[in-house]
């Protein structure tokens, strides 16, 4: 399955299309914090980053009203796994340290 661009269309790939809009899904969440509402999708998964934000008019996938059997387990652990990320510290042959000097 080649890798959807958008949050929806990922959804759409793994679980189709209906005619309906994600507004009015029982999976669509709005939140209140801070005197702002964020729209999240459960099935896609719920988090404290924009990268779970979602748009109330997109086309709803074929989840729509449905049980997602995985519940607890959203799509967005899958697209977005933890990983960690190795960094080599070492300087660059002729880098520059923050005071100006070599790094070296």
């Amino acid at each position: 399955m080649p890798m959807a661009t958008r949050k929806i269309d990922l959804m759409h790939q793994m679980f189709g299309k209906t005619e309906q809009v994600c507004k009015d899904c029982d999976h669509f969440l709005r939140e209140r914090y801070r005197d702002k509402t964020y729209r999240k999708c459960e099935v896609y998964g719920v988090t404290n980053s924009e990268a779970s934000d979602w748009n109330a008019s997109y086309q709803a996938c074929g989840l729509f009203n449905k049980p997602y059997p995985y519940k607890g387990n959203p799509i967005i652990r899958h697209v977005m796994p933890d990983r960690k990320i190795e960094v080599d510290n070492e300087p660059l042959e002729g880098q520059l340290d923050l005071l100006g000097g070599d790094a070296e």
